[in-house]
């Protein structure tokens, strides 16, 4: 099924670009390149729709990890592996 294959392709690319965003935002603290920039508007659009929900909640107010980034990765691990038991 190529639809699948494919959404499994983005899966894969966007939880790769967050893993790299992920130790960007440790190594970098604060400067902004163009590649950050670039993984930022990639990943962030999969990222705001959990943040919303949270912040809709107050869940997680206060807390100094950016538990929707973390949710989000899991999230869409957790789909990435749905797919993968879809018969072909």
């Amino acid at each position: 099924m190529l639809t699948v294959n494919f959404v499994d392709l983005v899966l894969g690319a966007v939880l790769i670009a967050m893993m790299i965003r992920a130790i960007l935002s440790l190594v970098m603290m604060g400067e902004e390149s163009r590649f950050s920039m670039l993984l930022y508007y990639f990943t962030e659009p999969f990222i705001m729709p959990v943040r919303k929900i949270l912040e809709r909640f107050g869940w997680f107010q206060g807390t100094p990890i950016d538990v929707s980034f973390f949710l989000t990765t899991v999230l869409l691990a957790m789909i990435q592996s749905l797919l993968a038991v879809i018969p072909m």
